[in-house]
């Protein structure tokens, strides 16, 4: 009989290899569904501070971003400071403010003088 009920065999063997007897195996398991609550339970709380923290800091689109970093001018002198730093190539600026000039053009005959002179007034 105590073979049908899952206890210990004639040899002595242990209820489910681990258990001594049926006592054994219901215990553990209310212990077991204990520990699944309370880690439930937690689990619950965690998600829902999250959620508030989402709440309180909410996910803005490329339009809110736009909106919000044009709104402030301490934000937006940061991002083009940045933004300026991670061009390659000739600056657009001197750090002065005054802008950045061509090397001058020396011309070698009457001909390129004329060229320059004619390329410089129909620009302006």
């Amino acid at each position: 009989m105590e073979e049908e009920n899952g206890q210990q065999g004639p040899c002595g063997e242990l209820l489910a290899g681990k258990f001594k007897s049926v006592d054994a195996l219901v215990r553990a398991y209310g212990e077991l569904e204990a520990e699944f609550t309370r880690r439930s339970q937690r689990l619950k709380a965690l998600e829902g501070e999250e959620r508030k923290g989402e709440e309180a800091h909410p996910v803005m689109d490329a339009d809110g971003l736009y909106l919000a970093v044009s709104e402030n001018e301490e934000v937006k002198a940061r991002v083009l400071d940045d933004y300026f730093k991670t061009l390659k190539g000739v600056p657009l600026l001197s750090s002065a403010g005054a802008g950045v000039t061509a090397p001058p053009q020396k011309p070698r005959s009457i001909r390129e003088a004329g060229a320059l002179a004619l390329g410089f007034l129909k620009n302006k």
